[in-house]
């Protein structure tokens, strides 16, 4: 059996000065998978520290049969004070079986 490949798109945007803006990331796999395939994720800190600058998650994503994409949502805290680029990753880890993750960043 091929093993699907799983990957994640990076985002960059600008968090906003209140309140939370979603960061969407696109994980999506090179075809259609015969049976489902799921992988777990969690986001992970690097410059950006959760909770003062996001609100970390984790959980699985899971891809029906047929379905390529799917998408994770990670809500960034707005803020006044001025610093540089900040960046977090969302890590994948555990995919089942019929798939392989490609080390991606975000």
């Amino acid at each position: 059996m091929e093993r699907c490949e799983i990957k994640i798109n990076d985002v960059s945007k600008k968090e906003g000065n209140v309140g939370t803006t979603p960061f969407v990331f696109t994980v999506s796999l090179d075809r259609s998978p015969i049976d489902p395939v799921t992988v777990k994720y969690a986001t992970s800190n690097v410059t950006a520290t959760a909770p003062s600058d996001y609100i970390a998650t984790s959980g699985t994503v899971v891809f029906p049969s047929g379905v390529q994409q799917q998408t994770i949502t990670v809500l960034v805290k707005g803020d006044t004070t001025r610093e540089g680029n900040e960046t977090f990753f969302v890590i994948l880890s555990n995919p089942s079986p019929n798939a392989a993750e490609r080390p991606c960043a975000a």
